[in-house]
């Protein structure tokens, strides 16, 4: 009897079970989630050995010919295998052969979603047993899920190396399991002698409550993987998945990055998250997001905490738990406020990459192009580990520095999607070119590449996207436009990255060199009109018009000369090659004051720097003020700075009285220096910036405590400051003593001011040597 269901798939296996191949899904249901087993599941790969060449009498291995040509024209065979073991074999003696093999390196499990377009939403069909299905068959379905979600957050003893509580929130639901011995009274609060009893408890817990998402800060590279830690070291199975299966938490010994599976279950980190959600912070630290976003914050802060933590622990519990529930708590409203699991499952919707992948833009393209390809005809090339070419980057020119009025900035939108699609830029495309050689109908690429246009499947799918785009920006979906965005803007960085099958020098530099030419173009058709071009990057460009204008008439000439150079791409690109032309010039930005700095110490104008007054903001992209590891000193002078320069008030006397008031320390408590670690305090050998020295002296006075160091491990922010003595790590107010205000002086202040007063025919040292004899 077999049973029809729609559900979202959570997680996706496959395995060898008694020498056969498992193909298995866990799948979010009404009727809670549950493990789907595929009927007669089957691995494959193509390659060019004839059928009749590879060993025929292989029980469980059969091979046919195929309708597929691969990327060097020859036609494939399609081996398939009854178990991965098989495939392993089979690929292992083609290759002894002196064959090649394609696409042995795509899971079955993604395979059979992929073949099916199936993404995150399905509908199965399948036999009922003991809780889950089996001989099931899928297809794309319509389910909306309702996820359970949990934001979980640990708390653990530094000194003693163990695990104090486990916090959980979800909703209304709050609950705290902790070690202790006490007599525990408080709500939702369960009490355990040690942390055996505590990780049984919560393995418990999970498996009666499953739950579908774990967000937390960090969740995976802490607590989770401390958790492993103590399961292991306690000789406990983590058997958090669905069905018991023990979770799986391993470390990548070349990147340090924590990778979790979890079967039935999705675990979603914050940082990452934030990170793809496009959301930049100076620190990622959970206290600065939260008040960020929130307005508010942890409970307990600064890096020797951990010692109220355990005082609170043995102490006043109440106080703990409150701690231990607020961290989970302000995740979960950080994942509420920015839509972060919506913008997640968009993206499995668009791509069918799996709902715990984070990242994967090389995954989403193959899932996104195989299934085109293979109804092309085609077989995906096979990844080889070749010299990697790099494609020249976007087009920068070098700025002409001063300080305007009326500067316009011009924007090609979504530029790299609108080449591929216009100039027909896709990997089959070329390699069928390649066999046409002079055809007249072929597009031009560079590096010697060309396309056939009948045969591109990029141009498609980009335009497919930018439709579904401008219809979610219709409907006001600002996640799916977003999420659409970031996929279609991936597509250049796939093509010129060596770890993607489809790599090619051609390719990338097909799309950034045809940028070069058209911003070139543009500038040009600009000039001819009148306009000065200041400044140029990647897809924009800086012009100014007369400084006569006023604001109506400059946003006027603006829009007109917009709409000429649009005609002007359409023109030029029909005359090039009968094209139809995708690209979109757009009127971004009026800056009715505008500041293009030099090089710091030279005449030449810097790139990707500048500061301008928009619709009465000040706008600062590159300078200080727009930079993490600058001090909130420097920030708070560059923008009343900036504030005085676009306004016409006295920019002389606003320097004289700052540095004034520094000087009688008004503004001690914005001299700190925050920076991140980017790797462990060991491996800062041949330099020793700031920052590790400031993290060295915090570890060796822990040390002469008898503590553990703190920033031993690296990837942690550090706060420092200069007092007269040199640099000091900062961790309150006591340490704003003997401050060196002259460092501040010359290395925060003197570097914003001097090139703005050299436009203005003014020498900084001039203004403040004689009031304050500093310089």
């Amino acid at each position: 009897m077999f049973e029809t269901h729609q559900g979202y798939i959570v997680s996706r296996h496959s395995s060898d079970e008694k020498g056969q191949l498992d193909i298995h899904y866990y799948v979010k249901t009404d009727g809670g989630t549950v493990r789907v087993s595929i009927a007669n599941p089957d691995s494959l790969f193509f390659t060019n050995a004839p059928a009749d060449v590879i060993e025929p009498n292989v029980v469980g291995v059969t091979c046919e010919d195929s309708h597929l040509k691969s990327f060097s024209h020859e036609n494939v065979t399609v081996v398939r295998c009854a178990s991965l073991l098989l495939l392993r074999q089979m690929v292992a003696l083609v290759k002894k052969q002196g064959y090649d093999v394609y696409e042995e390196d795509v899971k079955p499990e993604d395979r059979y979603l992929m073949e099916r377009n199936i993404r995150g939403q399905v509908e199965f069909i399948g036999r009922p047993e003991g809780g889950a299905f089996t001989d099931a068959r899928m297809k794309p379905g319509t389910y909306h899920a309702d996820w359970q979600v949990w934001s979980l957050d640990i708390e653990t003893s530094v000194s003693r190396n163990e695990l104090l509580s486990i916090g959980i929130t979800s909703g209304e639901r709050q609950v705290v399991l902790v070690v202790s011995d006490s007599t525990v009274e408080i709500d939702n609060v369960y009490a355990f002698s040690d942390e055996r009893k505590l990780l049984l408890a919560f393995i418990k817990f999970v498996r009666r409550h499953s739950p579908d998402i774990i967000i937390g800060w960090n969740v995976i590279g802490f607590d989770l993987m401390f958790l492993d830690q103590r399961f292991r070291a306690l000789g406990l199975s983590p058997a958090l998945g669905v069905g018991g299966e023990p979770w799986r938490v391993r470390e990548a010994k070349e990147s340090g990055k924590v990778f979790a599976n979890m079967a039935g279950r999705v675990v979603l980190d914050g940082i990452t998250m934030l990170k793809v959600g496009g959301y930049h912070f100076n620190s990622y630290s959970l206290n600065n997001v939260s008040h960020e976003l929130l307005d508010d914050g942890k409970l307990l802060t600064g890096g020797d905490r951990w010692q109220e933590i355990e005082r609170m622990h043995q102490e006043d519990l109440p106080q703990f738990v409150a701690y231990n529930l607020q961290d989970c708590v302000l995740v979960e409203r950080i994942f509420h406020k920015l839509q972060l699991i919506e913008l997640q499952q968009t993206r499995v919707d668009l791509t069918g990459i799996p709902l715990s992948q984070t990242g994967g833009s090389v995954a989403s393209f193959e899932n996104l192009y195989l299934p085109r390809l293979h109804r092309k005809g085609w077989v995906a090339p096979a990844w080889r580990d070749e010299k990697f070419v790099a494609s020249p980057g976007g087009f920068v020119m070098s700025s002409v520095p001063g300080l305007y009025k009326n500067v316009l900035v011009f924007d090609f939108k979504s530029l790299y999607p609108s080449i591929i699609r216009t100039f027909y830029v896709d990997p089959l495309a070329r390699i069928v070119a390649q066999a046409l050689k002079q055809d007249p109908s072929l597009v031009p690429g560079y590096r010697g590449a060309s396309f056939e246009r009948q045969y591109a499947i990029l141009p498609e799918l980009v335009t497919e996207l930018a439709q579904s785009r401008e219809q979610a920006k219709r409907d006001g979906n600002s996640i799916l436009s977003y999420a659409i965005k970031i996929i279609m803007n991936s597509f250049y960085g796939v093509l010129g990255s060596a770890v993607c099958r489809f790599y090619h020098a051609e390719l990338a530099s097909s799309i950034t060199m045809r940028g070069h030419e058209l911003l070139g173009r543009t500038k040009d058709w600009m000039e001819e009109r009148g306009a000065k071009v200041i400044y140029g990057d990647t897809d924009s460009l800086f012009i100014t018009l007369s400084d006569d204008l006023n604001e109506e008439e400059a946003r006027q000439a603006g829009t007109e000369l917009c709409a000429v150079i649009n005609q002007c791409l359409a023109d030029w690109c029909g005359d090039y090659a009968d094209l139809n032309s995708y690209l979109e010039l757009e009127f971004e930005t009026l800056y009715t004051r505008f500041y293009m700095p030099t090089i710091r110490g030279q005449e030449e104008g810097s790139k990707k720097r500048y500061a301008g007054l928009s619709n009465g903001e000040l706008v600062f992209k590159g300078l200080e003020a727009a930079r993490s590891d600058w001090t909130p000193i420097a920030k708070r002078f560059q923008v009343e700075l900036f504030d005085h320069l676009f306004h016409d008030r006295d920019a002389e006397a606003y320097v004289s009285d700052f540095v004034r008031d520094l000087l009688e320390g008004k503004f001690d408590q914005e001299l700190v220096y925050s920076k991140q670690l980017t790797r462990p305090l060991a491996k800062y050998t041949k330099t020793l910036p700031p920052h590790v020295r400031a993290a060295k002296m915090v570890d060796e006075e822990r040390a002469k405590l008898g503590l553990p160091p703190e920033y031993d491990r690296g990837r942690k922010r550090v706060s420092y400051l200069y007092q007269l003595s040199g640099v000091v790590p900062y961790r309150d107010e006591s340490d704003l003593v003997n401050v060196d205000y002259q460092h501040y002086i010359d290395k925060q202040i003197l570097p914003i001011v001097e090139g703005v007063f050299l436009m203005l025919n003014m020498n900084a040292n001039d203004i403040l040597t004689p009031q304050f004899n500093l310089l």
